[in-house]
């Protein structure tokens, strides 16, 4: 039941972007097992990729949330930290995916690139899964 009260307390942008990577992600790991011979290390690459794509959404809900408290510059200092970090653990994701041969470097960007495309997608993502999801819409 926590899943379901989360669900309805969370904000339904961030929704949007977590099932549209998601989403992103299930289609390119199905491209990916029919189209690249290393499958294991492409799909460890990918799972990265999303699951930073995914802290990094939240991230930034979380930290605007905060950021809509402070005074302005504060607020200023406080998102720009936020957006160094998140780039820090893309580098670092991107760098994991270099370093090891396990995990795919091309599938961990292909899992951080499901947040971009996650954000073009939102409204459809909105109107056929989180709507349905918190019992809205049609």
């Amino acid at each position: 039941m926590k899943w379901i009260k989360w669900l309805e307390e969370t904000n339904e942008t961030l929704l949007d972007l977590i099932f549209g990577c998601l989403v992103y992600s299930l289609v390119f790991e199905i491209a990916g097992l029919l189209l690249v011979s290393n499958k294991g290390s492409y799909s460890l690459g990918l799972l990265l990729g999303t699951i930073v794509a995914v802290g990094m959404s939240v991230s930034m809900e979380r930290g605007l949330e905060r950021c809509l408290n402070m005074d302005e510059i504060k607020g200023q200092r406080f998102m720009t930290l936020r957006s160094i970090l998140r780039s820090v653990v893309m580098l670092v994701a991107a760098w994991v995916g270099m370093r090891f041969d396990q995990i795919s470097f091309p599938g961990v960007i292909v899992g951080i690139l499901g947040l971009k495309i996650s954000a073009y997608l939102h409204m459809y993502t909105n109107l056929y899964i989180t709507k349905k999801l918190k019992r809205k819409g049609r």
